[in-house]
């Protein structure tokens, strides 16, 4: 008699049924881990330039350059200053004999009980922008501030309460100084004693420009803020100038500066190098895109732009593609020439440049990475159909062979208790 009581048809089936798929899921399997090496690379990749490329923002923007200058003035307590790349070197010598301030004015004759009488509109205007209050829906001064400042179309004007001896009183101020930012009021439209009020206002501030001269050159700005008047320089004034001791601003090169920024670009670009080095290899799926980016980042590395090229400010590169910088040829050319370096690496020169060869990797509507994704992801789908056609035809496979060795396994039984019957 035979013993099929260890007979599975589970696990039988089970085998089977592996037996039937092994090639092809074997296949598949070695295909997704490549897909799946090359997919991680490629973000790798796409995060080595993302980096690579925002690390240079700062150092190509339209105010910052390579270039760090440093500025100083005497006496330190009349204004701050500080600088952009632009800015040339130079001393200046400036006399402030005004600073701008913004109008304010306090109304001391207007009360609640004013504003609560009050008819007809008042009209506040700052150049070509005003508002128009309609005071007779007022019962208050607090009534009368919040209708000016929370007023959509406010043309630049503040209302606040100052309360003095007990007593409340209006303010109206500008919230821009110089001239051509004063408040005038329209009172025609009002009644006589709210008119008579507002008419009376007592001047806290003028609206006044700054004035500020250049040996003989006169200069005036509605605010203390002059950044126009040195280019690449901005000071804000903080007290005028005493007689015969003018406001001394003297222009440099911040060498050490400079020579971070460089150094800054120079790290990034070796750290980009170093994940090139990593994704370089057949087997990592970006050999033609790494081959190509070294291509283009050498030949870019190595240009020429307005007539410079990097080892004039001490960069040169190693056998491995590797930045270094000797610090005293960049503090000679910086003596020499210290907008030389905005004009290689700024404007339309090597970061731009550089920008734009990143463009065309990583743009996300015709980058090389974008394209190569794509079909990344073609290929996934491609795999992930398959694999559902492989874990069908296991499941089909599975069910047969069940199906077969279920009857299997009864016919035995039967024949068993045939023989059994038979032999006593």
């Amino acid at each position: 008699m035979t013993d099929i009581s260890s007979l599975d048809p589970q696990t039988l089936a089970t085998q089977m049924a592996g037996y039937d798929i092994q090639a092809s899921q074997s296949a598949a399997t070695k295909q997704q881990s490549s897909l799946t090496t090359q997919s991680n690379n490629l973000s790798k990749l796409k995060t080595a330039l993302t980096t690579f490329r925002s690390s240079l923002t700062s150092l190509n923007s339209s105010t910052q350059g390579m270039l760090a200058n440093s500025a100083t003035l005497t006496p330190s307590t009349v204004a701050t200053v500080s600088t952009t790349s632009q800015a040339n070197r130079g001393t200046y010598s400036l006399t402030v004999s005004q600073l701008a301030s913004a109008q304010q004015t306090a109304y001391t004759s207007l009360s609640d009980d004013k504003v609560k009488q009050a008819t007809g509109s008042l009209t506040l205007a700052i150049k070509d922008k005003s508002i128009t209050i309609d005071m007779g829906k007022l019962n208050s001064l607090a009534d009368f501030a919040d209708a000016v400042n929370q007023a959509t179309d406010n043309p630049g004007v503040t209302a606040s309460l100052v309360k003095t001896d007990g007593k409340v009183q209006l303010m109206l101020s500008s919230d821009e100084s110089g001239v051509g930012n004063a408040l005038t009021l329209t009172t025609s439209q009002l009644d006589s004693q709210t008119a008579a009020a507002l008419n009376q206002g007592v001047e806290i501030s003028a609206a006044k420009d700054a004035k500020v001269s250049i040996g003989s050159l006169a200069f005036s700005s509605s605010s203390n803020k002059l950044d126009s008047l040195i280019e690449g320089v901005t000071i804000n004034l903080q007290t005028v100038t005493t007689a015969d001791t003018p406001l001394t601003l003297t222009v440099g090169t911040d060498t050490s500066g400079t020579q971070k920024n460089l150094q800054s670009f120079i790290d990034a670009y070796n750290s980009l190098r170093s994940v090139l080095d990593t994704q370089g290899s057949a087997s990592g799926g970006n050999d033609g895109l790494v081959s190509s980016l070294n291509t283009e980042l050498n030949s870019v590395i190595r240009g020429t732009a307005n007539g410079f090229d990097m080892t004039r400010f001490g960069i040169t590169s190693d056998k491995d593609g590797k930045l270094t910088l000797n610090s005293e040829t960049l503090k000679t050319q910086l003596g020499k020439n210290p907008q030389s370096i905005n004009q290689f690496f700024n404007s339309q020169g090597l970061l731009s440049t550089i920008d734009k060869s990143m463009n065309n990797y990583l743009s996300t509507s015709h980058g090389v990475l974008q394209s190569r994704q794509e079909v990344l992801d073609r290929q996934q789908t491609d795999i992930t159909d398959r694999q559902t056609k492989i874990t069908t035809r296991y499941n089909d496979a599975y069910n047969r062979y069940l199906t077969q060795f279920t009857k299997l396994k009864s016919a035995m039984q039967d024949m068993n208790n045939t023989l059994s019957s038979l032999l006593g």
